[in-house]
């Protein structure tokens, strides 16, 4: 079982990145959260938490920005009807800890909104998971201070917290975006927070 891969980042896109170990190319599939963090490190060395997951028709890797965000998707791959590729989808359109949000709240418009995610899918999620959240411990509480009731805000709140960005800047680049183009989506808020310089 690969849990784990350190070795210099050779390649990376939106859908996954490639690690050299011991001249050995290693691709992974990542959210794009994963991707906003490593995407300046090309050529760097890196360490990254991974998991192989094996088939009768192929064996893949994914990596992860963090422990959360892979602790997350080893329960929804353990939802009857969710793939790895599904759940890797769910957590690029959304940061780890507000599709855990979502599921403990039990709003199943809320994941519908996901793409490939219909509302037989969402229920199934919420029926399995969502006690298990509600009753998880604290591993996966991120208390935020000071939510903007603009949900865009939260949700790229979330994911630039996870990525390293401090709380104060945080708020002051995501209100500065939003101010700019106040009909913006939520992953372009990310993306161009991205660019900035911390």
């Amino acid at each position: 079982m690969i849990v784990s891969l350190r070795g210099k980042l050779i390649k990376i896109s939106e859908k996954f990145l490639v690690i050299d170990t011991n001249g050995v190319g290693y691709r992974c599939y990542i959210t794009l959260q994963t991707y906003g963090k490593y995407l300046n490190s090309t050529d760097e060395e890196i360490s990254i938490s991974t998991h192989y997951h094996v088939t009768d028709s192929a064996h893949t890797l994914f990596a992860f920005v963090d422990e959360l965000e892979k602790d997350i998707f080893m329960l929804l791959i353990g939802v009857s009807g969710i793939g790895p590729k599904t759940a890797i989808q769910m957590l690029s359109a959304i940061n780890a800890t507000e599709l855990k949000n979502r599921i403990a709240s039990g709003e199943v418009d809320l994941l519908t909104a996901v793409p490939g995610i219909g509302a037989k899918t969402a229920k199934r999620i919420i029926i399995e998971l969502k006690e298990k959240f509600n009753t998880e411990s604290s591993k996966f509480d991120m208390p935020i201070e000071g939510n903007d009731s603009d949900p865009r805000f939260k949700d790229a709140y979330d994911a630039l917290i996870i990525l390293g960005y401090k709380s104060a800047e945080t708020k002051m680049i995501i209100s500065n975006i939003i101010d700019k183009d106040n009909s913006i989506k939520t992953e372009e808020i990310i993306k161009k927070a991205l660019k900035k310089e911390r």
